[in-house]
């Protein structure tokens, strides 16, 4: 018979081998079907992890993502809410598998605003705010106070500023400047008579990092048009909602925007653009 203190000495040690080999318990995931919603961002290619794509929430990585049901590459970079089942990774120490089955909704995660007035179309996330002051066009995100995130503006000039890195906005050349220590960027873009400045300040912000990855979004978004004459920008305060239409009076949209009725017992609504 053996002695039990040698039986109890070995399944020890076998338990610490089998620990050591990654046979240990795997940390709990939530257990039936799931919704989650977040950003969807194409994952790096792996030939060992699991997910074809990432679920970004606050600007944070939470799980990984993948179907055989879904085409979710339609719905990269957009907000969207996802219906599936949770499996960990290879690696269990890795984000886990969200096994998508079904996509619930979608929503744009970015906003177009055209400024009729300097002749230019950009695109910015849709949590950034856009107000006017000073002649100027200025993006604030929700929670900030006084600080712009991004200002956009235009003046007269011939020259661009000196130093800086030379770039191109919209097939046009450009300079951009950059302060190490704020973080402060400016782009001047060189027009006909015209420098069009984007001066982006993310400061001390918790998400600068993500935020100076938007800002380079922006300016792959940025187009340039002839400057329009017929008054103030017709998509300006809200991006894509424009001056009051309808009501009473019927007053009719521009040519190539719509009325897009907010207030169903006035029919009062905003234009928007086709």
């Amino acid at each position: 018979m053996q002695n039990p203190r040698v039986v109890i000495a070995c399944l020890s040690v076998l338990g610490v081998v089998l620990t050591s080999c990654g046979g240990g318990v795997l940390p709990p995931l939530p257990e039936g079907e799931q919704t989650v919603t977040g950003i969807l961002k194409q994952a790096e290619l792996s030939a060992v992890r699991r997910g074809s794509h990432i679920i970004e929430q606050d600007g944070v990585d939470v799980y990984y993502t993948e179907s055989s049901l879904i085409n979710l590459r339609e719905y990269q970079t957009k907000r969207v809410t996802l219906r599936g089942v949770f499996e960990h990774n290879t690696d269990p120490d890795d984000l886990p598998v969200l096994v998508a089955e079904s996509i619930v909704d979608v929503e744009e995660t970015s906003e177009e605003h055209i400024f009729s007035a300097i002749g230019v179309t950009l695109s910015t996330p849709v949590q950034w705010k856009l107000v006017k002051r000073e002649g100027k066009y200025q993006f604030r995100l929700e929670e900030d106070g006084d600080d712009a995130l991004l200002v956009v503006w235009q003046e007269a000039g011939e020259v661009l500023p000196d130093g800086g890195v030379p770039i191109v906005v919209d097939a046009t050349r450009a300079i951009r400047l950059q302060d190490d220590l704020s973080g402060v960027q400016i782009v001047a873009v060189k027009r006909s008579g015209k420098i069009l400045h984007l001066r982006f300040s993310p400061g001390t912000r918790a998400n600068a990092d993500r935020l100076r990855e938007d800002f380079i979004e922006v300016l792959k978004s940025v187009e340039l048009k002839a400057a329009s004459t017929q008054g103030p920008d017709p998509t300006f305060g809200t991006g894509s909602l424009s001056t009051p239409c309808g009501g009473a009076a019927g007053i009719l949209c521009s040519d190539g925007y719509f009325c897009d009725i907010q207030d169903f017992e006035e029919n009062i609504g905003r234009c928007r653009k086709l």
